[in-house]
């Protein structure tokens, strides 16, 4: 194979790396909707999942079509990709959880007030 070759490859992967974990969030979402019905929480706050997923599609896309990347370099970035969608699941519960509150996409807010945890989620992200 050509290097062109592998560096088209080594794309397609990681494309499809983020396009699982993008699908991996949207299913935790599907997820903890229903839970929402019987556990009783009063306080809402809300996170901005599709800037989150969008930076770390940014920083994983970079790290691959960087030209002086080896590797090592670009298996690693495909690692995080593809481990990204269940750390960001472990921190939206872990911060649900600390907050004692149900966290809502920002998007699905139409009307009101809420506490952006995301922040905080993108902080509990970068230190792992």
């Amino acid at each position: 194979m050509t290097p062109v070759r592998d560096d088209l490859l080594q794309s397609r992967w990681a494309i499809a790396g983020l396009c699982l974990a993008t699908a991996a969030i949207v299913a935790a979402a599907f997820m903890v909707v229903p839970r929402l019905k019987h556990q009783g929480h009063g306080r809402f706050a809300v996170v901005d999942l599709a800037s989150v997923v969008r930076t770390n599609q940014q920083k994983a896309v970079a790290l691959l079509a960087d030209k002086g990347a080896d590797q090592v370099s670009r298996t690693a970035a495909m690692t995080q990709a593809r481990d990204f969608g269940q750390q960001l699941d472990h921190e939206v519960r872990e911060l649900s959880a600390e907050c004692g509150c149900v966290l809502l996409m920002r998007e699905a807010v139409v009307a009101g007030d809420l506490e952006d945890l995301t922040p905080a989620l993108m902080s509990r992200l970068a230190r792992k």
